[in-house]
């Protein structure tokens, strides 16, 4: 075997190596959730044939280094190495576009359900996570509690101290409400200061108890004001009947109306509707 035969088998070798590297990525491609059934076989289709051509290539390689060696090359088989050696290495190039692409489509949608400052969903975001929720539960029969809670005095902070301190307070809160939640619990963001909660499996009894941790732990936030002041939370409880959208709208409509009445009452307490 000349230095001819030995370049000829490596760059078959390589050649083989990119078109199974590409045949694995088109293939995972192929079972990421949520591809449409043409996608999807479009990318088992392609990961067929670059593993095909990688065995080409390589047999190729193999038989003619090892089959006739010494024998020459002419210039066209050089250039069919090349151009064979740029089908893979162009398939993985665009694949890693598309893997960028995907990560941006991901963030784009999660930016669509998530408040950016706080982390938590945002009303779409809510909605959708919430009436999950609602399914869940009304399918193994428990019940299901939704609550309306507002920072007090939010407005005297962001003009007393500017919205950037307001920012903190919020960011801060909702850390600290998560903190409390359980598994299942939907918190979101779906105002100013304002948050809507999902508490599944737990009656308005059983709730309540949850909310005053929640407001317990939003007195652990620094107040941007002076350390004798602290935030404090009011919170309205109702239950949630039923399934969907209408369902939950229907009830933190009524926990809106127990939170005005909280406020009402003096703030920084928790009132159930009704």
């Amino acid at each position: 075997m000349n230095s001819a035969d030995l370049t000829f088998l490596l760059l078959r070798a390589a050649t083989a190596v990119l078109c199974g590297l590409a045949a694995k990525e088109s293939w995972g491609r192929s079972r990421l959730p949520g591809q449409p059934r043409q996608r999807r076989w479009r990318s088992r289709f392609g990961a067929a044939v670059l593993l095909a051509l990688g065995v080409f290539a390589l047999e190729d390689g193999v038989g003619e280094a090892l089959g006739r060696p010494g024998e020459p090359l002419g210039w066209r088989r050089w250039v069919w190495v090349i151009l064979d050696l740029s089908i893979p290495a162009q398939v993985l190039a665009v694949l890693a576009t598309l893997r960028q692409r995907d990560r941006l489509e991901a963030e784009l949608a999660a930016a669509v359900r998530r408040d950016p400052l706080t982390l938590l969903p945002n009303r779409t975001g809510f909605a959708e996570e919430a009436t999950v929720a609602l399914a869940t539960a009304a399918r193994d029969g428990r019940p299901v509690v939704g609550a309306m809670l507002d920072i007090d005095f939010f407005k005297a902070i962001n003009d007393g101290w500017g919205h950037g301190a307001g920012d903190v307070v919020l960011r801060d809160v909702a850390a600290a409400m998560r903190a409390m939640l359980r598994p299942g619990d939907v918190l979101a963001r779906v105002g100013g200061e304002e948050f809507a909660l999902v508490l599944p499996g737990v009656d308005v009894k059983g709730a309540e108890p949850l909310l005053e941790r929640l407001r317990a732990a939003a007195a652990t936030v620094p107040h941007p004001g002076a350390p004798g002041q602290r935030v404090t939370l009011s919170a309205g409880l109702a239950v949630v009947q039923g399934t969907g959208l209408a369902a939950l709208e229907s009830g933190l409509r009524s926990a809106d109306g127990a939170l005005y009445a909280a406020k009402a009452a003096g703030r920084n307490r928790v009132m159930v509707a009704g």
